[in-house]
């Protein structure tokens, strides 16, 4: 019994291990994309505080 639940951590680990390194090569393509998409993100969410702020003071 105890080769079965060291085999399935064999796998999870495995599987655990793939799927991280299958995010940090996306992650390596597509840093410009990403970091654009969190810069807008940034900003809107900066307007939307701006605006919030005006709106209370008006």
């Amino acid at each position: 019994m105890k080769r079965k639940r060291g085999s399935i951590m064999m796998h999870n680990q495995l599987l655990v291990m793939l799927v991280a390194l299958a995010g940090a090569v996306l992650i390596f393509s597509f840093w410009k994309q990403i970091l654009l998409i969190l810069l807008f993100g940034v900003v809107v969410i900066f307007c939307l505080g701006v605006y919030n702020l005006t709106a209370a003071v008006l």
